[in-house]
C-alpha cells in the first residue's frame, strides 16, 4: 500500500481498517460531510449512555443512527434511532443479515447521504471468534460496502493480534490508518 490523504467519497477508501486502541476522530475525511446516517456494529461498553460518542469517535454527527448489539440497550441511552440486538458478538451472520437490512434500506433512498457502517471494534470480536470466521465475515461486509453507496470504519487494537493476523485483516480494506512513533496518522490507501 501507499500513503495517500483519503476523501469522502473516493472509491478507493470505501472500507478503512483504524488500528489504534482507543482513537477519537481518526483521519478519515469525513470532516466536510458533517452529518450522515450510520449504522454501529457496537460492543464497546464506552458508548453505553453516551449519546455524543459517535461523534466524537468519528467526526460526524449520525442523522439517523442504528445500533447493533449483543446487549440490551435503551435507544434513547446510546442517542440511537434504532437497536438491534444479536445474540453474542460471536453471531456474525445476524451481523451480517442485519447490515444487509439497513445498507438495504439506505441503498433505495438514492437522494440521502452516504451511510457509514462502523464496527467498533473488531478486537472485540476476536475474543468470540476465530480469525478464519471473522476473515469471512469482513469481506462478506467489505464486498457489500463496495458494491452499494456506503463506507466502512473497522476499529482494532493491533496490539492485541500478532502481526500475520493485522496484515491478513489488512488486506481486505481499501486503506489503513494508523499512528506513527511520532504521534502522527500514517494512511495507506491501496
Amino acid at each position: 500500500m501507499e500513503s495517500g490523504v483519503m476523501r469522502p467519497g473516493a472509491e478507493s477508501a470505501r472500507s478503512v481498517l483504524v488500528l489504534d486502541s482507543d482513537v477519537e476522530t481518526p483521519p478519515l475525511g469525513l470532516a466536510s460531510i458533517r452529518e450522515l446516517p450510520v449504522l454501529a456494529l457496537d460492543f464497546s461498553p464506552r458508548s453505553t449512555g453516551d449519546p455524543d460518542h459517535w461523534e466524537r469517535r468519528l467526526g460526524v454527527r449520525p442523522t439517523e443512527l442504528v445500533v447493533v448489539t449483543s446487549e440490551t440497550r435503551d435507544p434513547d441511552a446510546v442517542g440511537a434511532d434504532t437497536v438491534e440486538q444479536v445474540t453474542s458478538p460471536s453471531d456474525l451472520t445476524g451481523l451480517g443479515m442485519l447490515a444487509t437490512k439497513h445498507l438495504g434500506r439506505w441503498d433505495d433512498s438514492a437522494d440521502g447521504p452516504t451511510p457509514l457502517v462502523v464496527l467498533d471494534s473488531l478486537t472485540i470480536l476476536f475474543q468470540y471468534a476465530d480469525l478464519q470466521a471473522i476473515f469471512r465475515f469482513l469481506h462478506a461486509l467489505t464486498t457489500r460496502l463496495a458494491n452499494s453507496n456506503a463506507h466502512g470504519v473497522f476499529f482494532l487494537d493491533p496490539m492485541t493480534q500478532d502481526d500475520k493476523t493485522v496484515h491478513t485483516l489488512a488486506s481486505l480494506f481499501d486503506a489503513v490508518a494508523e499512528r506513527t512513533d511520532n504521534g502522527e496518522w500514517d494512511v495507506r490507501v491501496r
